[in-house]
């Protein structure tokens, strides 16, 4: 007979996966909003604090996502 948990692993697996690829595209997204929002800076000479503050957001929730997964079991 089949145990209850055992149905659940491959939705823990499929869980982490995920939560490496959300965590990794956040990350990307950060990468991408920070060199927008450097590239805008040297150009004009102004900051743009909604690239910044986009880019911070989205490298919160990555880092989360990433931590999510290595604790994901």
């Amino acid at each position: 007979m089949t145990e209850p948990a055992s149905s659940a692993r491959p939705v823990a697996v499929a869980i982490r996966y995920l939560a490496i690829i959300a965590g990794g595209a956040c990350l990307l997204l950060t990468a991408v909003c920070f060199a927008i929002a450097c590239q805008v800076f040297i150009q004009t000479g102004v900051f743009a604090q909604s690239y910044a503050m986009v880019g911070s957001i989205s490298g919160v929730l990555g880092i989360l996502a990433l931590k999510l997964a290595s604790v994901w079991k």
